[in-house]
């Protein structure tokens, strides 16, 4: 087992809500090559708490590849976003996304990432938030590109008198309603 990344404050910065908010030092990190029985390949660990108005989220990704990806919550309770790709005459829109689903995952739950999808976590709960993930091909610096150019997802996710409220990323135009489902429900549409 190793440390393959480290994320603070700083590094997630270009994909908040608010640059100039504060928060903890550090957000999360992700420990790699803890191949199991279980054939899992990844833990990340993401920080309860605030920063600035949005819950603690990793940076997110799309992968190049058209394989899933699929991620257990084994402590704690997160939302995935997962957003899909855009494509006109055959080429990625950086700036639209087809779809947008907020996914409650809760401990002992499994999600399912479809292909043409990207995902980022946020920490809706009070602990840290584990997670393990199947992704053996790793990450280029290139997957994390499109979401840092449009300074985060399609929304932001905050919390207004207990609720999760998402609030639309202005660099994104055309935007979808946001689907709220619980795991269940997301991998039975689409994770299958």
């Amino acid at each position: 087992m190793r440390f393959r990344d480290v994320k603070k404050f700083e590094d997630v910065k270009p994909v908040l809500m608010d640059v100039n908010c504060t928060g903890p030092e550090l957000v999360y990190f992700v420990l790699d090559q803890i191949l199991t029985d279980r054939v899992w390949a990844n833990m990340t660990v993401l920080s309860a708490g605030f920063l600035g108005k949005e819950y603690p989220k990793t940076n997110g990704h799309y992968h190049k590849t058209t394989t899933t990806e699929t991620y257990t919550v084994v402590h704690g309770k997160g939302i995935m976003q997962l957003q899909e790709k855009m494509f006109k005459d055959g080429q990625f829109v950086l700036n639209e996304v087809t779809e947008v689903y907020l996914v409650e995952v809760n401990s002992g739950e499994k999600i399912i990432t479809p292909p043409n999808f990207g995902h980022s976590w946020s920490n809706v709960g009070n602990e840290p938030l584990v997670t393990y993930d199947d992704c053996v091909t790793g990450h280029e610096a290139n997957d994390y590109g499109p979401i840092q150019a449009q300074h985060g997802f399609a929304y932001y996710l905050t919390e207004v008198d207990g609720k999760i409220v998402p609030v639309p990323n202005s660099n994104y135009k055309n935007l979808p309603v946001p689907v709220f489902l619980p795991a269940a429900e997301f991998n039975n549409q689409l994770g299958k």
